[in-house]
């Protein structure tokens, strides 16, 4: 449910919790349904999908953020839940004039 990269820990990997802490350094996707921290010794290269997001000062962050309202970014089915998403988006997309 809640995963924390330690403070010493390199993680080169895409990430699928509840609630994800970076105190370390990640390389991959964050998809956190509840929310994201990055801490101020924290680095993270890789796009964040999440309800909520911090980053502390004197973070590192590179990569692009999408806010998920509907609090299901990191759910078990999310593989699911990500094409309802994209389905839905790609039927207003058409639809617009």
């Amino acid at each position: 449910r809640k995963l924390t990269v330690g403070a010493s820990a390199k993680v080169t990997a895409d990430i699928i919790a509840r609630e994800v802490v970076v105190y370390g350094n990640v390389k991959g996707n964050l998809r956190a349904r509840d929310r994201i921290e990055i801490k101020k010794d924290g680095s993270v290269v890789g796009d964040l999908t999440t309800a909520r997001i911090m980053i502390e000062d004197g973070a590192y962050f590179k990569g692009s953020i999408e806010i998920d309202k509907t609090g299901d970014a990191g759910d078990g089915d999310s593989k699911a839940s990500f094409a309802r998403n994209a389905r839905s988006t790609a039927a207003t997309s058409s639809s617009v004039s």
